[in-house]
């Protein structure tokens, strides 16, 4: 059976939703992946529905608090990394001490990447604050093998695993994108599709070229008769491309310039 891993993942992210929706978050999750995986942004995607004053149990990937995490600026969001190869004692204590500091909003959020790199001492450490986390506090681990981790740990969290992604092309990205908005899903499950298409500059001029060319493509099945757009449409779209070239020309962040365009694609 060969698994599809971007629809188990679909499903692991609505599950997630619904947890907050329904107001079951527990104190503790840990997300297991491949090194490729890039855990952190499946975290980040998480916090913003955890925090996300507009829609319960999703994320804008608008508001002030998304973005502030997105940039890693967030007052009650924090990250423990690895010192050399492993995360050692002093970064569990930091936790510790920061995660009774009252939160600026809702709640204090700690983030251990790399976890299963945890010193034994550092786990009985981090032991202590998982069996009786202050307030409303989360604690989210990250981890390539939580085979590492104690089963004491292990048995504190809620456990998740984040399955590799089958890879794509920028032509594939720029379809599913395409055809998103045309079928009018929402800003920020446009930018949550984008991916590293959003961040990475090589990457964005790549899909705006594959974007174009659909459009293109497109707007000719327009005029056979076959598609079912409106001509209007595929050309306003191909305008915000063009928007979105020139602002990566004039060294606009590409995450401010794709952002900008898969706006103007939802409305």
């Amino acid at each position: 059976m060969i698994l599809d891993t971007g629809r188990e993942n679909a499903r692991l992210k609505e599950r997630l939703e619904r947890i907050v929706r329904e107001k079951r978050i527990s104190h503790a999750y840990l997300f297991e992946g491949p090194a490729d995986i890039d855990k952190e942004a499946f975290a980040r995607g998480f916090i913003k529905g955890v925090l996300c004053p507009k829609d319960l149990g999703e994320n804008c990937g608008a508001c002030s608090i998304c973005n502030k995490v997105d940039h890693g600026n967030h007052e009650d969001v924090h990250y423990f990394r690895k010192d050399g190869l492993s995360i050692k004692d002093a970064a569990i204590e930091s936790l510790q001490e920061k995660i009774k500091v009252r939160p600026v909003g809702q709640r204090n959020i700690m983030v251990i990447t790399d976890s299963d790199t945890m010193t034994a001492k550092a786990q009985n450490s981090l032991l202590k604050t998982l069996e009786e986390p202050p307030g409303d506090a989360l604690i989210i681990l990250l981890s390539e093998n939580m085979e590492n981790l104690a089963p004491t740990i292990l048995s504190r969290c809620v456990k998740f695993r984040i399955e590799a992604q089958p890879e794509t092309t920028e032509d594939d990205a720029a379809e599913k994108l395409i055809g998103m908005a045309l079928s009018g899903c929402r800003f920020h499950e446009l930018v949550h599709e984008a991916g590293d298409y959003v961040r990475d500059r090589e990457k964005a001029w790549m899909l705006l070229d594959s974007m174009e060319r659909i459009y293109r493509d497109l707007a000719v099945e327009k005029q056979d008769g076959t598609c079912k757009y409106s001509i209007e449409d595929l050309c306003r779209n191909v305008d915000h491309i063009e928007e979105a070239r020139l602002r990566l020309k004039r060294k606009m962040l590409p995450e401010y310039a794709m952002k900008e365009l898969l706006l103007a694609m939802t409305e």
